[in-house]
């Protein structure tokens, strides 16, 4: 048994008095210390870019200073990055960057030359490498040099090199010189022993290699002819710009491609580069070229850093007068646009592009607008919206259209109504023409034993969601109307581009152009890249050539204070179905599969979304290695 405890009850407590007013309170304390904890990190951050040797923004330059510029991989045409980013210094250096590195280093008197340590160039096209190689001339201008140290180079890099004074690369290295092939895969085989059934509508004949690879079992004879067209084409500007800057004939280039080596040992013996060395002897070199003796210190700065040096600080003379530049990257479809979960560039929202163009006209510090594309085609309405916007700038600004490495199809749709277009001479661009895959379903629930009803009201509301073939009286109407689409394709592109109804008929058929061709025949007015297109815009205005001018980007991009108070604002929205499966797709290994299948990616992304779209204005570049 228990004894009672003998101790006396405990005595009421009184509840604790609230809190007093006017302090500070906890919730503002913890505020105050989280901001002071990302003061403190981020103040680490800049002590430790500063022992790096990368230094920050506005970070002064050494005298007798490189820039060193390394390329590998795709070369991006243009980042939407984050405010984190872009502040950090993780956002990739995009071409326009690279090319106001350059124009900056021309004049700024602490760099002396560039070092170019060039990788496998795999995903960057040869336009922007056309691009590049300009940049990299027009630098040589100011007599500054420029080396180029390589361990590995086919022709699309070696191009890129070509626009260096010294040309350096490992004794037994690889160098590819042996022409160019495309291996293309076409996937209604597969799809067919699978199960399902390709229904493949397009025009015109040129109509399209992403098409016939997704649509047919084998290329037809036109297509063919498109693609070898394009090889010997492509060979013949590389051959050529070989010829001119290694001073060599032209025929014995030639006679080297059809050698078919592939080491730097040979290379240099037939004076396609200039030295076997290692990178101590580079560094050696730099400094000879530099002037420097044994005592003096070089100093590297890289192309990311380098890029928040001021034009100012670079001793380059403000802009006398403002253009807007205006990305189109990747796929334009209408609305907002949407990340990719297979690893692409994603989709370009028309409604963003649209609140871009309105905010340049609406600008009077702005004169011209400067539109660069780069994409493979898009939704024909989505793409029109575009149209409509560009026709309503010109109005009241010049708009000048500047190609990447492809503007076709949907990626011309866009272009054509602008005041001028400048393209590089490997742009592909025209593709005026249609195509469009409907898959029928059946045969692979069937296999997979999936039992699946279809109910509806209406006798062909089940037409194109796939569960079945289309009937022929069906495909006959989707025919029509897809040539009624195809056939104001060309009008408006002849509206656009002042001419004959007739000669666009003739030029369109679904047939790719490469931007030379594309001079020739119309459908492009200049040459060349963002120089070229500023030059125009000052043509166009009446401005001296000698007129200076500032490019104004215009986006969405948001700034790191934006990111950190709203990271999940809606412009940067991913949904996420989306979200999730590019983890999923990442995690099995099968992205690089996925991204081969030509309009697999975008079709996907809108299936995910609950949204019946079709791309018929695509084509993707084919990839001559």
């Amino acid at each position: 048994m228990t004894e009672p405890s003998s101790l006396p009850p405990t005595p009421y407590q009184p509840p604790a008095p609230p809190p007093k007013k006017g302090g500070l309170g906890a919730g503002l304390i913890l505020a105050l210390g989280c901001f002071g904890f990302l003061v403190l990190g981020f103040i680490g951050i800049i002590i430790l870019a500063a022992l790096s040797g990368d230094g920050g923004p506005g970070a002064s330059l050494q005298d007798s200073t490189v820039l060193r510029i390394r390329l590998e991989g795709a070369v991006p045409e243009y980042v939407r990055a984050t405010g984190f980013e872009e502040f950090f210094g993780g956002a990739p250096v995009t071409v326009r960057q690279h090319v106001f590195n350059l124009e900056k280093a021309a004049a700024d008197r602490r760099v002396k030359g560039v070092l170019l340590e060039l990788g496998s160039l795999e995903g960057t096209g040869w336009a922007k490498v056309e691009e590049l190689r300009d940049a990299l001339l027009e630098f040589r201008k100011s007599g500054k040099f420029v080396v180029v140290f390589s361990e590995y180079m086919s022709e699309r890099e070696y191009a890129l090199a070509l626009g260096a004074d010294h040309i350096v690369m490992p004794s037994d290295s690889w160098f590819e010189f042996n022409g160019l092939a495309s291996d293309i895969s076409h996937y209604p085989g597969l799809l067919e022993k699978l199960g399902v059934e390709v229904q493949y509508f397009r025009y015109g004949k040129y109509k399209s290699v992403s098409g016939e690879q997704s649509g047919r079992k084998a290329f037809t004879e036109p297509v063919k002819e498109m693609i070898n067209e394009g090889l010997q084409l492509t060979l013949t500007h590389l051959v050529e710009a070989v010829a001119k800057h290694r001073k060599l004939d032209e025929a014995v280039v030639r006679g080297l491609v059809e050698q078919g080596r592939t080491r730097a040992n040979w290379a240099l013996e037939n004076k396609l580069i200039d030295q076997l060395g290692y990178q101590d002897e580079v560094e050696v070199l730099l400094r000879e070229k530099a002037g420097l003796g044994e005592s003096q210190k070089l100093s590297f700065v890289s192309a990311n850093r380098y890029r928040r040096v001021t034009p100012d600080d670079a001793g380059l003379a403000e802009g006398k007068h403002t253009f807007a530049l205006i990305y189109s990257s990747g796929l334009i479809v209408s609305g907002k646009g949407d990340e990719d979960p297979f690893g692409g560039d994603g989709s370009q929202g028309s409604d963003p592009l649209i609140r871009y163009l309105r905010r340049a006209v609406a600008d009077d510090d702005i004169k011209a607008i400067i539109f660069r594309v780069d994409s493979p085609g898009g939704s024909g309405l989505g793409c029109d919206y575009v149209r409509r916007e560009i026709e309503r700038a010109r109005e009241k600004k010049p708009v000048i259209v500047s190609m990447s490495d492809y503007a076709a199809s949907g990626g011309y749709w866009v272009s054509m109504d602008a005041t001028a277009i400048v393209a590089q001479p490997t742009t592909l661009t025209g593709s005026i023409g249609i195509y469009t895959v409907i898959p029928n379903l059946g045969g692979l629930y069937e296999k997979l034993g999936l039992n699946n009803e279809t109910f509806k009201a209406g006798e062909h509301a089940d037409a194109v969601i796939g569960a079945r073939a289309l009937t022929e009286e069906e495909a006959k109407q989707w025919d029509a109307d897809l040539l009624d689409s195809y056939n104001r394709f060309v009008s408006l592109a002849a509206k656009g581009r002042q001419m004959e109804l007739e000669k666009m008929g003739e030029l369109a058929q679904g047939r790719t152009w490469y931007g030379s061709q594309a001079k020739e025949n119309g459908l492009v007015d200049e040459l060349g890249g963002f120089s070229a297109a500023v030059a125009v815009g000052k043509k166009k205005l009446g401005l001296p050539e000698s007129d200076t001018v500032s490019l104004r980007l215009f986006d969405s991009q948001r700034t790191f204070i934006e990111t950190l108070l709203n990271p999940d604002a809606d412009e940067d929205e991913v949904d996420l179905s989306v979200m999730l499966l590019s983890r999923a797709v990442e995690a099995s290994g099968l992205r690089p599969v996925l991204k081969r299948l030509p309009g697999f990616s975008p079709f996907a992304r809108e299936v995910l979304k609950g949204r019946e779209k079709f791309f018929p204005m695509a084509e993707y570049q084919v990839d001559f290695r």
